[in-house]
């Protein structure tokens, strides 16, 4: 079963065309950011947008088998992209909140092991397998 986090991040007013930007980079950059991920243990980050009367927010939503253990390695890593990624919070992100989670439903462990088999072909009946036996 997995950990899942959901961050309501209120974006530092006039910052939104920076934080666009940034996870802009981060898409182009998606080998690195993956490897970051694996290193964590994370299965799933997501980010949203939400423009609102009152400023920009940011959605953050996190999956991980422990998302404590996740922080950790994130806070002792010393690579470029953590640390980049360590500077743009500081820069862009204002008031923080973590909405109560009332459901979280997932397929992630019943699909993964089925993913990393090899697929075979489904085993059929021995006259499907050999028409041509039939055709005599």
């Amino acid at each position: 079963m997995y950990e899942t986090q959901l961050l309501k991040i209120k974006i530092r007013p006039g910052k939104t065309p920076a934080v666009i930007d940034f996870l802009r980079s981060l898409r182009a950059r998606k080998d690195l950011a993956l490897e970051a991920l694996r290193r964590e243990g994370m299965v799933v980050e997501s980010m949203f947008l939400e423009r609102r009367d009152d400023g920009d927010y940011l959605y953050y939503y996190a999956k991980a088998q422990d998302l404590m253990h996740a922080n950790q390695v994130n806070m002792m890593s010393t690579d470029p992209l953590t640390l980049e990624i360590r500077n743009f919070v500081t820069e862009t992100w204002g008031h923080i909140t973590s909405p109560e989670p009332l459901l979280d439903l997932e397929l992630i462990q019943e699909e993964a092991p089925a993913k990393s088999r090899p697929r075979r072909k489904p085993k059929l009946p021995s006259a499907v397998q050999a028409p041509h036996a039939l055709a005599g």
